[in-house]
This record gives C-alpha cells, structure tokens and sequence, in this order.
C-alpha cells in the first residue's frame, strides 16, 4: 500500500542570503517556524527515506533543501526519468525562477484575453456554418443572441487590454514609455476602422442598447453536387441604432456617412480589430517586458547545457532528491518565446512538465508515496 507523503515547506522567508549560499529566516519566528516545519517534514518520512538524509555531529537528521538542473527522458509511455545534470547554487537558483518569472509574465500577458475573445467569437462563428452545413433548421435565429454576446466580449476585452497596459504605465512613472505606448495605441485607433468601431461598441452596449447585432445566413448547393453545401454568415451592425447610442461621437458620425446600403459587417471588422491587436502587442511587449529577452537567453543556455533539451529545474531534500518541493520548467508558450529568441529549432515534448503551480509564485507541493 503507497503511504502518501505530502511537503509544505517555506523555506523562502525573507532575509539576506547567508556566506553558505543559505537563506536564514527574516527573524526569531520564522527561525521557529523554519525549525517545526522542518522538524514535521522528517517525521512524515517514511524510515527509509530518513536514513537517507545526513546527519550533523549529534547524528540528528538535517533537512537541507538543495536545487539542480535536470534532464527528462521519456523511457516508456506514460513514464518520464529524471536525470541530474548538476547542482544549482542559491544564486542560480533565484536567477533561473525569476528568469520563468518574466517568461511566463510575457507569454501570459492580458492580450491573452482579446485572444480568447476572438477565439469564441471564431467558434461560435464555425458552429453556425457547421449547423447550415448539416441542414439545421434557421439555426440563426438561436445563435444570434450568442454571437451578440461573442461580440460584446470581444470589446470588452479590446478595453480590459488598453486598460491594463495604460495601468501598467501608471505604474512604471516613466514618461518616455509613456508616451511611445500611447502614441501606439493612437496609431492603431486612427489607421483601423474595425478597431475604432468595435472598441466603441463596449459603451453603446453598456448603456443598454440592444439587438445592435443581427445575423444573416444563406445556404446553396455547391455547383455540380447535389448534397454538398456552402455556406454564408454575416453579423450586420445595426447602424441606426449605433448612431443613436452613447458610443464614441467621432465614430458615430463616421457610420452616420455611411452610405444606407454600406454594411457594416461585425465578423470581418473584429477579425481587422484582432489583427491590429496582435501587431501592436507584438511591438509593445519588449517595451512592457524589457527583462524577456536577458531571461530568455539564460534559460536558453540550460537547453544547451542538458543537451538542447527542454531544462527543468528542481527542489529537492539532500539525501532524498526524488521528493520534490517543487519543479519549474517552461510551458509550451515560453518554451517556444526562448527558442525564437535564440533562432532555434527545438521541439516541445508534451507530457514531460510535472504538476507545478505558475512559476515564481512560492514554494510549491507535490504528493509522492513509497511502497
């Protein structure tokens, strides 16, 4: 019977870094603290991993926490080795975790977010050709109401980035970036229609405006066959309504001049607004994230160093380093960020990141047994 072994340890508690290359505690507390938690861990050991631990003078066990590199095979289906490449010290240690730090704060930045948007947007957009497609009966006239709220999402996540990034300039009290940013946010508001006018539908939605958006479909026989079909969806803006609401004056006026059999069609213009999005994120992430790159080419050179391999990195018991305190590696997104930076082409290898929370966010757990 496996007897399951849990470690929650905070072995992170502040202070200056000892001459060791060991962190003491921030104060007495923590120092007793530090002590019972330690003193709990190596009485939920089973014995055999006890005696693996080394004793000081006394031939008390001592719980000493140690980091290093390590290399993953996968040797079987569902089966991963672990193989140590070296012993990280302190220093390397707290680099390499901050290193994931501004890796994973780069790749699961808030344009995440017009990214999912558009995605459901997209999908419940494919659903409705998928159901034309198959012979459902007016499947529009239910989906409409859900592309509506697709739509609204999508601007409401165009204003949930341009608040984030605007907070974040608040925060960096740098009028320089400051004005760069805006100055790119304002280049694409004033080159994109599509941008302009779905950023604006947030207010006319918020002040409770309806049914802005209709929906068209049409369903044909592909020419020569008798059972394949193709298929049109477009999600008309109702113009007059937009014009009558508390959206942006100036955009207002610009769907007012508009000639009245101009269609406004709110599938294609979210798709240029997200290609706007996805340019300028491109162009503001180095100067959001300016540690990214110098992260990257550290954790590049742990690829090399374990053989241009994905590198993971673990906290472990001296004496007992197959139960971890914690691992870090990078996911799919920041591995694929470091490899373009380096210009290389290394592949992702699913299945080999054991269960960690987000990087640089504490001491982290993980269950293990012993027979």
């Amino acid at each position: 019977m496996r007897t399951p072994i849990v470690i929650r340890i905070a072995f992170m508690t502040g202070g200056s870094e000892s001459t060791d290359g060991v962190r003491p505690p921030a104060d007495a507390a923590a120092e007793l603290a530090l002590v019972e938690a330690r003193r709990e861990v190596i009485e939920a050991m089973p014995a055999k991993w006890r005696e693996s631990l080394p004793r000081d003078d006394a031939g008390e066990p001592i719980l000493e926490v140690k980091y290093g590199l390590y290399a993953y095979a996968r040797t079987a289906p569902n089966e991963v080795t672990w193989k140590e490449v070296r012993e990280l010290d302190v220093a390397e240690w707290d680099a390499a975790i901050d290193a994931h730090r501004q890796i994973y704060l780069l790749t699961q930045d808030v344009d995440r977010f017009p990214s999912f948007a558009w995605s459901d947007l997209k999908a419940t957009r494919a659903e409705l050709h998928r159901q034309l497609r198959e012979g459902s009966v007016h499947p529009e006239e239910w989906i409409a109401p859900l592309v509506e709220y697709r739509i609204l999402g999508y601007s409401t996540a165009l204003w949930m980035y341009y608040e984030y990034v605007m907070a974040e300039l608040n925060r960096r009290r740098d009028e320089d970036l400051s004005a760069d940013v805006k100055a790119k946010f304002s280049r694409l508001y004033d080159e994109s229609f599509g941008y302009r006018l779905v950023f604006s539908l947030r207010n006319a939605f918020q002040h409770g405006v309806r049914s802005l958006v209709s929906l068209q479909a049409k369903v044909a026989l592909v020419d020569g066959s008798d059972r394949e079909r193709e298929t049109e969806a477009r999600a008309p803006l109702d113009k007059d309504k937009f014009v009558g609401s508390r959206a942006n004056a100036t955009v207002r006026r610009e769907v007012r001049a508009l000639n009245d059999d101009e269609e406004l069609d709110l599938f294609i213009l979210c798709e240029e607004a997200h290609t706007g999005v996805q340019d300028l994120h491109r162009r503001l992430a180095p100067l959001l994230h300016p540690d990214a790159p110098a992260a990257a080419k550290l954790l590049a050179g742990y690829m090399r160093e374990v053989g241009n391999e994905q590198a993971h990195f673990h906290e472990y018991i001296r004496g007992v380093p197959h139960l971890l305190l914690g691992t870090h590696t990078l996911d799919r997104n920041g591995f694929t960020y470091v490899v373009e930076q380096i210009g290389g082409n290394l592949i992702y290898v699913e299945g080999q990141v054991p269960p960690t929370s987000p990087p640089g966010q504490g001491t982290f757990v993980r269950e293990g047994g012993v027979n």
